[in-house]
């Protein structure tokens, strides 16, 4: 089993200023995982694309960030999906208003540099359903619990993305959020954003803690972002001291030969 240092992860937020492209949707399959077909008129996303579907009347779809594993024509899989249980037809650009997909400008991720980043899944309800004819205790699952995420870092006034975390505090609104791996893979969901914390001390540098909870499943993904270079080695500096940045940074796309 392969182990991967957290080092290297790039942590990403939706910046709500810039607007997403909207395609809408023709048919989808109920499959695991589902294959989305856009109309003709609209253009596709590319593999490893987050897209965000909209409008569809499927529970296992609707708002949640998805990553685009493969792309054929106007044909999209969305990895880590599994549509088998809906039992309607998923609704098209033909109903009102319009099933679409949201795709995040390449320029609507801003990055969220932390120390520290936490995603927790707590321990689901569980649903007595014994009877007096039973000799034990039988159960059923409820709901999994409410997601958390934490994200601890430091206080900089030019820091765009968490000003955009603060906004959403204030706001109330839901964010987009990816993180990924230095191998390519991570995670996306919508989470809110319910603590915004600022700490001081002596001999310390101004700390700032962001977190909140996860709206909806977070979606796993091992299809890397288009451009995006894995970190297979260990860091490596190109200059000493305060600052020092990656030899090969895995937000940086490989350089396209000539």
């Amino acid at each position: 089993m392969s182990r991967i240092t957290s080092q290297g992860t790039v942590i990403m937020i939706d910046d709500p200023a810039v607007a997403p492209v909207e395609s809408t949707i023709a048919s989808a399959t109920k499959a695991k995982p589902c294959v989305i077909t856009l109309t003709a008129a609209e253009t596709p996303p590319v593999v490893g694309d987050i897209v965000v579907p909209r409008n569809t009347g499927w529970k296992s779809l609707d708002d949640r960030p998805l990553k685009v594993s493969a792309a054929a024509l106007l044909a999209i899989t969305l990895e880590d999906t599994d549509t088998t249980n809906e039992v309607a037809a998923i609704k098209t650009d033909a109903d009102v208003p319009p099933a679409q997909i949201d795709i995040p400008d390449a320029n609507g991720w801003v990055e969220l540099c932390r120390s520290t980043f936490n995603l927790n899944a707590p321990a689901g309800a569980t649903i007595d359903v014994t009877t007096l004819c039973d000799d034990a205790h039988r159960i059923v699952p409820g709901l999994p619990a409410i997601g958390t995420w934490t994200a601890a870092g430091f206080y900089d006034m030019a820091d765009t993305a968490m000003f955009i975390a603060r906004d959403a505090y204030r706001s109330g609104d839901t964010r987009m959020f990816d993180v990924r791996f230095r191998d390519g893979s991570g995670v996306t969901f919508m989470g809110t954003v319910n603590t915004f914390d600022l700490t001081l001390g002596i001999n310390a540098a101004v700390a700032n803690n962001i977190g909140g909870n996860v709206d909806g499943l977070v979606s796993f993904y091992k299809t890397p972002a288009p451009g995006f270079v894995p970190l297979s080695t260990p860091v490596k500096t190109v200059r000493g001291g305060a600052g020092s940045v990656p030899s090969s940074d895995a937000r940086v796309p490989a350089p396209v030969s000539a």
